[in-house]
């Protein structure tokens, strides 16, 4: 039992090939219930086709008949039943117009028989009256495939088939349907064939029918469980390689509580939900793909990204780590999906929750865990979308920010004033003195000291106004104080540096204000000779960055 394209029947046929039976039954279930044929006239067709036996217009006649010959000490009898899935209901139990076959299996599986019968099916059978013993064949290991490839003189030393199998799952017919194609149009190149496909795992129409036909088959039998995977399409199994079990229940909003077990169970069953440990649940990038695409030709969509992302949210109360980060992150690529930017903005700016007990915004969080190349992409995605008001400044100022960090100056310098120009346009005071400290900063790193100070000094200024602003300060009197350090105004750089106290500093600022103000105050205190005071706050900042997970400081 697994999932289409496994090699359940490759491997049922090979058991029966190479263990010397005497004699093989074979009955092949077709896809459509309208077209299988009764019980009744296979077991007719058994007796009169492989065993001469007359047959009788009693069904309970000639399976009794069928039993005594499978029971023959001296002939050893296998059986092949494929696709069983065709003739039940979608939880394991025979339709209505076949439960005869109920009877048969009954038969073959009473232990008084010599016969050995092997079924393969997609779906579990759960039929009280018949004794089987399931069996889930392993998916095919990337040895496996390398080995296929190799046969068919498809050269696998790169990384390439390694991404292939992982994609496809080590699926058996995915491996024949690809070789096959990588002979045919990419005359065996298989980077070639991958470079040009592998943003389409179902490009190939005999792989897309192959998983269609599953989906169409749960859609007619499970309809909860169809539109519950089709809804799991919408999760991205990247940064966050799974889902709670949470996860996938805030999808069933129109199925009650008590069923969405059930529903769950049913898609793992037929291997089309992978899980671990009943919390961790994913699909398979084919699934997936396919998932997508159902869900998008749907009037779900929406929808389906507004819950998932309200589930990312509620699951993150706290970031303590890089993935609470990435969890929180989550909720941004669903709404960038279904294109509302004002929300996609709100989940970087207003998520505000902390280990460090300060209200920083998600995307300052970012910047403080090291992860500022995957901040820089989220902003750059939404921010020419984004309604221009105070978070777009903050999603300037941020982005101005990191690019500092990165040493593309001129790119930080047009994003601070693009968030100064916003912020005079909505007279926000707050924003202004971020800006001008900012820009003080990246003439700072360009060493272009007189601009450098003219920005602090405005920022010195403008905080001394307004209490509001203290932070601004100490911060502005700390760099102004490490600038004249530097260009050798020892005088005025002790005046700056007197109206700070480094002992109540770290409670007057925010943590990212604090430690950057220590660094300051260490380097002016080295520039004017004083090692030991020096000494003494670099190795206050060195504890203090450590306590703060202030890896950039």
């Amino acid at each position: 039992q697994g999932e289409g394209g496994l090699g359940k029947t490759t491997l049922a046929r090979k058991y029966l090939d190479t263990q010397g039976f005497d004699l093989q039954l074979e009955l092949w279930m077709p896809t459509e219930q309208e077209s299988i044929t009764p019980a009744e006239s296979v077991v007719e067709e058994w007796l009169r086709r492989n065993f001469n036996e007359e047959t009788e217009r009693d069904f309970g006649i000639n399976l009794e008949r069928l039993r005594r010959r499978l029971r023959d000490p001296d002939r050893r009898i296998g059986v092949l039943i494929d696709n069983l899935e065709s003739a039940m209901n979608g939880e394991g139990r025979f339709i209505d117009t076949r439960r005869p076959y109920v009877d048969l299996l009954r038969v073959l599986a009473d232990p008084s028989v010599r016969s050995v019968t092997l079924i393969t099916s997609r779906e579990r059978l759960y039929e009280a009256n018949v004794s089987v013993q399931p069996y889930r064949p392993d998916r095919l290991s990337e040895d496996n495939w390398r080995q296929f490839f190799s046969s068919r003189k498809i050269h696998t030393e790169s990384g390439v088939l390694s991404e292939m199998w992982r994609s496809y799952g080590g699926n058996a017919k995915a491996m024949k349907i690809l070789s096959g194609a990588i002979l045919t149009d990419s005359d065996g190149d298989i980077e070639a064939y991958w470079q040009e496909n592998k943003d389409d795992l179902l490009i190939e129409q005999e792989l897309n029918h192959l998983v269609a036909s599953q989906f169409t088959r749960l859609q007619a039998v499970d309809l909860d469980a169809y539109k519950l995977l089709c809804r799991l399409g919408c999760y991205r199994y990247q940064d966050i390689s799974y889902v709670s079990t949470e996860g996938v229940s805030c999808l069933l909003w129109d199925v009650p509580l008590g069923r969405h077990r059930r529903v769950i169970k049913s898609l793992q069953e037929r291997s089309l939900l992978e899980g671990r440990r009943g919390q961790k649940y994913w699909l398979h990038p084919v699934i997936r793909a396919m998932a997508i695409a159902r869900l998008k030709a749907s009037d779900e969509w929406t929808i389906t990204h507004q819950n998932a992302a309200k589930f990312w949210m509620q699951s993150v109360q706290i970031v303590n780590t890089v993935e609470d980060a990435l969890r929180a992150l989550e909720a941004y690529h669903h709404y960038l999906e279904i294109s509302n930017f004002e929300l996609a903005c709100n989940v970087i700016v207003e998520f505000k929750n902390s280990q460090w007990g300060e209200e920083i915004p998600l995307g300052w969080l970012f910047y403080r865990l090291g992860l500022m190349e995957q901040m820089v992409s989220a902003i750059n995605r939404i921010i020419d979308n984004v309604t221009s008001d105070h978070r777009s400044g903050m999603l300037y100022n941020l982005l101005g920010y990191i690019y500092r960090l990165a040493g593309n100056f001129q790119q930080a310098i047009a994003c601070h004033q693009k968030a100064g120009d916003i912020a005079a346009t909505f007279n926000q005071a707050q924003s202004k003195v971020s800006t001008l400290l900012n820009l003080g900063l990246c003439k700072k790193d360009l060493w272009e000291v007189e601009e450098a100070i003219e920005y602090f000094n405005q920022v010195y200024s403008l905080s001394q106004q307004n209490t509001v602003h203290s932070g601004y300060l100490v911060y502005s009197q700390c760099c102004l104080a490490y600038l004249h350090s530097s260009t050798g105004s020892r005088q005025l750089a002790l005046e700056f540096v007197n109206q700070v106290d480094s002992e109540t500093l770290l409670s007057q600022l925010s943590a990212w204000g604090a430690g950057y103000s220590l660094l300051y105050l260490g380097a002016t205190y080295r520039n004017v000779g004083e090692i030991a005071r020096s000494l003494a706050l670099y190795q206050k900042t060195t504890l203090y960055s450590e306590e703060n997970h202030f890896t950039q400081i």
